[in-house]
Formats: C-alpha cells, structure tokens, sequence
C-alpha cells in the first residue's frame, strides 16, 4: 500500500482523487495497480471530507437584525 502522508489543498486532492480514478478506468490497469489507487483514493477522499469539515466550522452567518456575525451552528 502506498500511503499518501503529504496535505493538499482540496483542490488538489479533487485532481488527485479524479486522476487515480482514470487510471482505474484504463483496462491496461492491473489489479494490484487497481488495489493501490483504490487506497489512495481513500485517503483523498478523507483529505476532502477532513478540509470540508473544517471549512463547515468556519463558516459564520451574518445577523441582519444586530448587524453581528455568528459562528456557524450558533442559534440566530
């Protein structure tokens, strides 16, 4: 198993992720090549869960009525 210890951006562990996915598709692909990049694969798909989750924390929420932001999940 290679396993991937580098962070990403999301946006490059979207490329990373889509990449792999073509090369699974190729029928050139072996399947030992396959189980490979079937595990990177889900190591950038919880690189994305991981950075979406984080970016949810941050997101804030304006109040009109006060003109005051509230974190997210905060009751408005």
């Amino acid at each position: 198993m290679t396993s991937q210890k580098k962070s990403f951006s999301f946006e490059e562990s979207i490329q990373k992720l889509q990449e792999c996915v073509e090369k699974m598709d190729a029928e050139e692909t072996s399947l030992e090549e396959s189980i490979d990049l079937y595990e990177q694969c889900v190591t950038y798909h919880r690189q994305c869960a991981d950075l979406l989750s984080r970016a949810k924390q941050r997101v804030e929420m304006y109040r009109p009525e006060t003109g005051e932001i509230a974190e997210y999940g905060e009751k408005l």
